[in-house]
């Protein structure tokens, strides 16, 4: 075998072993899956980006398989659609050069269709009820709050905490759209965000035309959010439809919101640029945007608000020789 049809096989081999000690990380660190899940699929987006779909699908399944052995089936079959979707989505995205609205259009679908079947096979196959799934939740939140009080976290916090989860997984059943939208949204632009910030950095490099400096939303999608405030005025009224306007306006809110939140970081990148910022500048405007998304929604206000402002074209800098959007 020549070292040109060798070349393949490796790439595969080794994108199997670095998504199996992702996923048995995921399994054994608790809150693992927040940081590692936009990780999962990248080994295998990396092998589709340099030799094509054809070797996508080997490494998914080979990948599953040993993850089935170490977690058993759910996890195995959560792992490969994660990797025959998203994980293929984006791999194709870079080797065909899309541009990131296209990449993320796609990506997030494929991730909502993977979680939409698991969701389908695990009730149907498995018969988890949504009952089940409830006290599953809360024996898992026991659990972290034991485990954070044997690592010397106070007893109160963690009580706090505990009882705020709780609350959240009482809700959580009419907060499901929202958050499954929000979820894809943000886990297919961290894939991307890491593809074209990993890919060309590695030994055989691959160039990733993704670049979130130009994203913008069709101004339409604007009045989504409007939409969606407007139902939460609504639901501060007496009626039967409270609780429907309530949770429809936080569903619509928490997707149109992660999109101009996107939307916002992709002004800060371009003025990042366009200024000739440093580095380590330009990491911490990102930082502060993620943590004032985080505290306050501001940075998704921000993005919100370039519907109508447009600050890539208000406050481009005119002289020759600015800089690159990037």
């Amino acid at each position: 075998m020549s070292a040109l049809s060798r070349a393949p096989l490796v790439s595969m081999g080794k994108a199997v072993a670095a998504t199996v000690i992702i996923g048995a990380f995921m399994i054994i660190v608790p809150l693992a899956p927040v940081i590692l899940a936009p990780f999962l699929a990248l080994p295998l987006a990396y092998v589709v980006a340099r030799h094509g779909w054809h070797s996508g699908p080997i490494v998914a399944v080979v990948a599953s398989i040993l993850l089935y052995f170490g977690a058993g089936l759910g996890m195995a079959f959560l792992v490969f659609l994660v990797l025959a979707s998203a994980g293929m989505v984006v791999g194709w995205a870079v080797r065909r050069g899309w541009r990131f609205p296209r990449s993320l259009t796609y990506t997030a679908l494929s991730l909502l269709a993977a979680l939409v079947v698991f969701g389908v096979v695990v009730w149907l196959v498995f018969g988890l009820t949504l009952t089940e799934l409830k006290q599953a939740s809360y024996d898992s939140i026991a659990d972290a709050g034991r485990l954070y009080a044997e690592m010397g976290l106070s007893a109160t916090t963690v009580d706090a905490v505990s009882e705020q989860m709780r609350r959240l997984v009482d809700i959580f059943p009419y907060l499901v759209p929202g958050f499954l939208g929000m979820t894809v949204i943000l886990v297919a632009a961290s894939m991307l965000g890491l593809a074209y910030l990993i890919f060309p950095r590695l030994k055989y490099k691959v160039a990733v035309a993704l670049s979130l400096s130009g994203f913008r939303m069709h101004w339409a999608v604007a009045y989504a959010s409007i939409v969606g405030l407007a139902l939460l005025l609504f639901s501060r009224g007496d009626g039967a439809w409270r609780s429907v306007l309530l949770y429809a306006g936080i569903d619509i809110l928490l997707v149109s919101q992660t999109l101009f939140f996107l939307q916002a970081l992709g002004v800060l990148r371009w003025f990042g640029w366009d200024r000739k910022w440093q580095p380590g500048s330009r990491t911490a405007l990102f930082v502060l945007a993620v943590v004032a998304q985080g505290l306050t929604q501001l940075t998704g206000l921000v993005g919100l608000m370039d519907t109508w402002i447009d600050y890539r074209k208000r406050f481009a800098l005119k002289s020759p020789g600015s800089g690159s959007a990037g």
